[in-house]
């Protein structure tokens, strides 16, 4: 039987994956809308609260994360179909401070309540 961080793992390294995955799929048009960077914070952020979730160490997540935007954006300037761009790096990042924002949130509730572990 897996441990409840190995569950966390594999759902960080699958969100890890459909993300690139859907960051590297042909589009029709660029988005330059609002949502799209709406779309980049909330993803991003989802994927540092996992990070967290899946390894238990903050600084780690949020380096591996923002570093993996970085990577998306590279991977995508090298294709013929989609294009590198610092606002998007900007959401991803803006997401994972969001996200570091609300682990932190949390833990000192925790830590209020008397409830951390």
């Amino acid at each position: 039987m897996w441990s409840t961080k190995r569950w966390f793992q594999l759902l960080f390294y699958l969100m890890l994956l459909i993300v690139l995955v859907l960051s590297l799929l042909p589009i029709d048009q660029p988005n330059f809308s609002p949502n799209d960077k709406v779309n980049h914070l909330l993803a991003y952020a989802a994927l540092l609260v996992s990070g967290y979730l899946a390894h238990r160490h903050l600084g780690f997540a949020g380096l591996f994360v923002v570093l993996f935007g970085v990577l998306v954006e590279v991977l995508q300037g090298l294709t013929s179909y989609r294009m590198f761009s610092f606002a998007d790096m900007l959401a991803d990042s803006a997401g994972v401070a969001l996200g570091c924002a609300g682990i932190l949130v949390g833990k000192l509730l925790l830590t209020i309540t008397g409830r951390e572990r």
